[in-house]
């Protein structure tokens, strides 16, 4: 088993200070993946530097290193990579999490490519709050030219899941990979009929991934995506959106309602996972992980 904990988290557990507080410890599983997915650093053709994933550098760490970690933390995230033997190695950690004095009240969540149902059942039913099934890549056409299968066998898993264990799938999605708006925004409202929590990410274009000189979404984009998904999944109604001739948002209405969270880090409950997708030198970011950033003029560029 190779375990990493995210750069932050690994300061946490060696008794260091942070800039932020960050209530979810991000560890990661790590090994050569199976998979090919063109954005990835841990793709199997990519010459990335396998210590990073996307921005974040991951340090390489050992079981007794998490001794403490209950007490630190709220949640456990776990970032697992396909490798040979990840199932069993998922099920080793959480169990060694589980063990732990009070190691029973703390949230743990797992986020990794399931192949089967049977996958999404063994997990689930070992110790593990919620699970995250990527969708990642909500175009069809590119799901399976990055992703390597259909997407609509991604979705097949997702709902499988979500039918099953009510609230405890849930998925990350993209923006910034082949898709436009309108395929966004009907995928937002049926993970919202599933009761599938959406986590967002801006694509970040990393050296040694085959995507690596694809442009990101603009803020602009992002933002009027970052208010879609909120106006989703925080409102009982579906919000007022008009779409261009090429799917793109035209118009969007929110009448009113308090939209102030919506630029905040969306997934789990705790989830911050602080510059992710942005520098620590960037003023504007794709996603504030503090509400005390949201003070800041989020549309300027």
């Amino acid at each position: 088993m190779i375990l990493r904990a995210s750069y932050w988290t690994w300061k946490v557990l060696s008794g260091e200070k942070i800039p932020d507080e960050m209530p979810t410890a991000y560890l990661m599983l790590d090994g050569k993946c199976m998979y090919n997915c063109l954005y990835c650093t841990h793709a199997s053709l990519s010459s990335s530097d396998n210590s990073y994933l996307s921005r974040v550098v991951w340090k390489v760490i050992s079981l007794e290193d998490l001794r403490d970690i209950n007490k630190k933390f709220k949640r456990i995230c776990v970032q697992t990579v396909n490798y040979k033997g990840y199932k069993e190695d998922i099920l080793s950690l959480v169990k060694h999490i589980r063990s732990q004095e009070n190691g029973n009240g703390i949230l743990v969540s797992v986020s990794t490519r399931v192949k089967d149902f049977n996958e999404i059942d063994e997990i689930l039913n070992s110790g593990v709050d919620q699970l995250g099934v990527a969708i990642d890549v909500v175009s069809e056409e590119h799901h399976k030219e990055y992703r390597s299968w259909p997407l609509s066998y991604t979705l097949s898993l997702i709902e499988y899941g979500a039918r099953k264990y009510n609230g405890r799938i849930t998925t990350h999605i993209i923006v910034g990979l082949g898709e436009n708006d309108k395929e966004l925004n009907e995928m937002f409202i049926r993970m919202k009929e599933l009761g599938v929590e959406v986590a967002l990410f801006a694509f970040t274009p990393v050296r040694g991934t085959a995507l690596e000189n694809l442009n990101p979404p603009s803020i602009e984009r992002y933002r009027k995506i970052q208010l879609l998904r909120y106006l989703i999944f925080e409102n009982s109604d579906i919000p007022d959106v008009e779409f261009d001739e090429k799917g793109y948002i035209k118009t969007l209405n929110y009448h009113g309602k308090d939209t102030s969270k919506a630029f905040l880090t969306s997934g789990c409950t705790h989830c911050t996972r602080p510059y992710y997708n942005d520098s620590p030198r960037n003023s504007v970011l794709y996603n504030y992980h503090s509400e005390k950033y949201l003070e800041q003029k989020v549309f300027d560029t």
